[in-house]
């Protein structure tokens, strides 16, 4: 019953303040003292319930849908959500993209990233994630029911127009959307189209969620005392709407156990980066490091290159073109 309440806006919240308002009241028929003690229990456990809604808030406000004419767009019911996909007829023997914007952004966002790869003539598609863009919304936002939501979206679209995905498929990922690529890689087993990634490109990724957790409890305001017993209640809500694989701890939620890619990966840096910081890049090469494969990693930092807004840059396009000629071929 507890996990049907967690998986609801204020169902939790309501239910424990009037719980305990009644407490409260029966505790004034004994003492006033009971009636205080009773009171700041019950206001805490609120308070907590309340913290834990407002932990997975999502985007309140939507960039743009993109509407341009020379773009296939299809709305899909996945798991009763809607999903918004689009895609790019190149060639049929040129590489598949999958391009992902980052929170609170849109696809049509990502659009100026596209330019040389559509005139390269590649095959590109794109999602917009659950609150964002034209996609219907979540009561509770998560990272893995967003990607869900996205897998059966994919493979939808691979049954509709399966020459999309006949050949080698790369990932580009922007902020979140790295985080998502990264969740991908893990559950390669799910897509139709799982055993042909050729490689991963990361902008500014987003590698693990515990420095998220500690920027919400920071927004938030939740005293460093509390913030315990806010994360045990917010992997229980997690699990609620989620189901199997649990988390136990925050890290399970960071790269390595997140996903890391088998194949060769590159990542484009903002340096600095004045969003996530250094911290999910450094993350990403030691996890790399660690599993033996630093060498499939190509790690570039621009310090003339922003976390947001960089729509069009030159030296990025070029970092990233270089990188796939020596990575891709229409073979």
């Amino acid at each position: 019953m507890l996990d049907v309440f967690r998986r609801r806006n204020h169902w939790l919240p309501v239910t424990t303040l009037l719980i305990g308002l009644a407490f409260t009241y029966v505790g004034s028929l004994v003492s006033t003292w009971l009636a205080l003690g009773v009171a700041c229990v019950g206001l805490l456990l609120f308070y907590l319930e309340l913290m834990t809604q407002w932990s997975f808030r999502a985007p309140s406000r939507r960039k743009p849908v993109l509407e341009e004419p020379h773009w296939n767009s299809q709305l899909r019911v996945i798991k009763g959500v809607e999903i918004q996909s689009y895609f790019w007829r190149g060639s049929r023997d040129k590489p598949t993209l999958w391009m992902a914007h980052g929170w609170t952004a849109s696809s049509q966002r990502m659009v100026g990233r596209l330019a040389s790869f559509m005139d390269d003539g590649w095959n590109v598609v794109m999602f917009d994630l659950p609150n964002h863009g034209g996609s219907g919304k979540l009561s509770k936002w998560t990272a893995e029911q967003s990607c869900t939501l996205v897998i059966g979206a994919a493979n939808a679209l691979s049954t509709e127009e399966p020459w999309l995905f006949d050949r080698t498929v790369f990932f580009y990922g922007h902020s979140m959307g790295g985080f998502l690529g990264l969740r991908l890689s893990k559950r390669r087993d799910e897509l139709d189209f799982g055993n042909r990634w050729g490689g991963w490109i990361f902008e500014s990724p987003m590698t693990g969620y515990t420095e998220i957790f500690d920027e919400t409890c920071n927004l938030l305001r939740v005293p460093p005392f509390l913030r315990p017993a806010l994360l045990s209640k917010t992997l229980r809500h997690v699990y609620a709407i989620n189901g199997e694989p649990r988390l136990h701890r925050l890290s399970e939620a960071d790269v390595p156990d997140w996903g890391l890619p088998l194949e060769p990966v590159l990542v484009v840096q903002a340096d600095p980066d004045e969003r996530l910081g250094p911290v999910h890049h450094e993350r990403f090469a030691d996890a790399m490091a660690k599993a033996g494969r630093a060498s499939d990693l190509t790690l570039v930092k621009l310090d003339t290159l922003r976390h947001s807004g960089a729509y069009a840059h030159g030296e990025r396009e070029q970092i990233v073109s270089d990188w796939l000629k020596a990575h891709s071929s229409s073979d």
